[in-house]
């Protein structure tokens, strides 16, 4: 078996080896990356590879690949959803200097990173957005491209609002990939064309690749055409589903959840249609509203039925929509990270809504906390659980146990948090309501400071002054 050094020269052999031929100038850019990547890598935050040879398969030549398999066809400008630290984008703009790029991700810390890569090979016609990708989009783009990000139907469903006729969706995926594809063409038929589908093996590896390729379609009249249903008995095994998911136990098996409100439904159609999957109406509504993103299936219940479900009253339609299903917490700190272990629902909720106002990126929730899907917590939260990367722990000593070095935890007999050094990086613990923290996490603990008379503040409370006191800090 052929060994490489790790060198410019080794890496030039391998992309040989790979039939890639780059010139000088672009492998030399290539090589200025890689090493910026293995610099800046010392946490595992940029890729969890670190071997040479893994790195150069499984990261450029998969990535230039794309370039060579797809290069008559990528459009411009073109985003990379979810770069990370820059993968396919910035192999792809090594390869491909003409295409204009955006590199869209999350992660401040990545962002970082790419910028730094831009500056430093001194590309030209690439740029970073920092943020999720959702269907409002601002930048206008040709097409997007994926990297193991998500199953392909819901990429879909998000860039429909944005990628015009004509534009192409990337995806870069693994071999077992087909129920993708067939659900997207069920249920995106007539918005996207399955174009190219090539199945291929990554040299020098065993690894199997699918490239697969979505032409977005003008929207002929059959998009408008609506999947209805009507409700009007309390044994319908559809309404009995929709009951159950009132109930955390419910929205977990189902994978679903409703919200309501006058302001909040619209917003979260507007926002993240993807997510969304089922209209409900009472029977007395005149008409369906016109801007619905054309797959949403519309039920109308029978007044009694529907009042079953508006909980709050408000009257307005309630929206069904899809749950990701909560991470395990990966340890990755960066900035501010909110740990809630807070039992009361409409506490989880408020919070969410806290830490999303005040640039909170990453929540864990421990084992004791509420369901950030419960009805209770999302008329709290509005559509904070949705803008949030939501990770799950175990209890709240767990937690400690393992991430106690970089722990800031608050309780009531603490130092005051206002004239407290907060660290860069953090994960900023509060106290279950009532009992507060273990005995143990106390003799370091931060506090808010209060008059005298009061016991101590509502836990989500005393989190959201803890969480302005870390934001105005850091703007400091």
């Amino acid at each position: 078996m052929t060994r490489y050094p790790p060198t410019q020269e080794g890496l030039r052999q391998m992309l040989v080896a790979s039939k890639i031929d780059l010139p000088e100038d672009q492998l030399k850019q290539l090589w200025a990356f890689h090493q910026l990547v293995h610099a800046r890598n010392d946490d595992g935050d940029l890729t969890r590879l670190r071997a040479f040879e893994s790195m150069v398969t499984l990261h450029y030549v998969d990535c230039l690949f794309v370039a060579q398999k797809l290069a008559d066809k990528l459009p411009s400008p073109l985003l990379d959803i979810g770069s990370g630290a820059g993968f396919p984008g910035i192999p792809l703009k090594i390869a491909l200097p003409q295409l204009h790029i955006i590199l869209g991700e999350g992660r401040a810390r990545r962002i970082q990173f790419m910028n730094d890569a831009i500056e430093l090979l001194g590309l030209t016609g690439i740029e970073t957005w920092h943020g999720k990708v959702w269907s409002q989009f601002p930048i206008p783009v040709q097409g997007t491209i994926s990297r193991a990000l998500e199953r392909i139907p819901v990429t879909l469903q998000r860039t429909r609002h944005f990628v015009p006729p004509g534009g192409l969706c990337v995806f870069m995926k693994g071999p077992n990939c087909d129920e993708e594809i067939a659900e997207a063409k069920a249920a995106l038929g007539n918005a996207f064309a399955l174009e190219d589908d090539i199945a291929y093996r990554l040299p020098m590896s065993t690894h199997d690749r699918r490239l697969v390729t979505f032409r977005r379609l003008d929207d002929p009249t059959e998009v408008q055409r609506r999947r209805t249903r009507a409700i009007d008995s309390e044994a319908n095994d559809g309404f009995r589903t929709l009951k159950t998911l009132l109930e955390p136990r419910g929205v977990k098996k189902d994978g679903t959840c409703l919200i309501a409100g006058k302001k909040l439904v619209p917003e979260v159609l507007r926002d993240f249609p993807h997510r969304c999957v089922e209209l409900l109406l009472p029977r007395t509504t005149e008409h369906v509203p016109d801007d619905l993103p054309p797959e949403l299936a519309v039920t109308t219940l029978a007044p009694g039925l529907f009042n079953q479900l508006d909980v709050s009253g408000t009257n307005a339609p309630i929206l069904r929509v899809r749950v990701d299903e909560l991470r395990p917490w990966t340890g990755d700190v960066q900035g501010c990270v909110l740990a809630i272990p807070f039992q009361d629902p409409e506490n989880v909720g408020a919070v969410l809504r806290t830490a999303a106002a005040f640039g909170v990126t990453d929540v864990i929730l421990t084992k004791e906390a509420a369901s950030p899907w419960s009805f209770k917590a999302l008329r709290a939260g509005g559509t904070a659980a949705l803008r949030l990367n939501l990770w799950r722990a175990g209890t709240v000593a767990e937690l400690a146990q393992q991430n106690g070095a970089q722990l800031v935890t608050l309780s009531a007999d603490g130092a005051p948090i206002d004239s407290a050094v907060l660290p860069k990086d953090f994960i900023l613990l509060p106290g279950v309501e009532g009992p507060g923290l273990p005995a143990d996490l106390r003799p370091t603990s931060l506090s808010i400071p209060m008059a005298g008379g009061t016991e101590s503040l509502n836990a989500a409370t005393a989190t959201a002054i803890a969480l302005y006191t870390w934001y105005a800090k850091a703007a400091e």
